[in-house]
């Protein structure tokens, strides 16, 4: 979404915003959002992460921090932040997979897809090389269940990944447009 599509979201107010994870590696940013957002209690806006990117995110702090690496820490940010942390349930499990299923309806497609998802990430993406393979043995992105999610929630997704994972999301903008909206924002 661009700028006014953002801009009139927000001034309908009842949303509830969700983030990709690569938002939470500008911690800075997203938590001015979060003040913003929280400076504007009477549009009922929310901001809330999935436990997948929250799983992410929490890896990737355990990676960087090891034995100092302080949970509960985490959590009173986030409360602080009034960030809600929202679970993947068995209701997403199944929209998700039907969402997916639209979007590759063989699983000749979805491996097909799959495989050159490995090549790409092996940075020979665009060569013609003759990789054995079918791409059953290929993992998917854990950004398919991130993007469903936010899908199936009809949250407005932050997002700045290009994947094709979030082609398919309608309400869905970059950081950067919504830090912009919400700095120019009269309330």
């Amino acid at each position: 979404m661009n700028e006014i599509e953002v801009d009139k979201l927000l001034q309908v107010g009842n949303l509830t915003i969700t983030v990709d994870t690569n938002i939470l590696y500008e911690i800075k940013r997203f938590f001015k959002i979060c003040n913003k957002i929280n400076s504007m209690s009477k549009y009922n806006i929310k901001m809330v992460i999935s436990s997948l990117v929250h799983t992410e995110k929490m890896f990737d702090l355990k990676q960087a921090y090891g034995n100092k690496f302080d949970t509960d820490h985490i959590i009173k940010v986030l409360k602080d932040k009034k960030v809600v942390i929202e679970p993947f349930t068995e209701y997403h499990a199944e929209s998700i997979a039907e969402w997916i299923g639209t979007q590759f309806p063989t699983n000749e497609e979805w491996q097909k897809y799959k495989r050159q998802e490995c090549i790409n990430c092996l940075g020979i993406k665009g060569q013609n090389y003759d990789i054995p393979g079918t791409g059953k043995k290929c993992g998917a992105r854990v950004d398919w269940l991130i993007a469903g999610y936010a899908y199936t929630e009809d949250y407005l997704l932050i997002t700045d990944d290009k994947g094709k994972e979030f082609e398919k999301i309608k309400k869905k903008t970059t950081l950067g447009i919504l830090e912009k909206v919400l700095t120019e924002w009269k309330y």
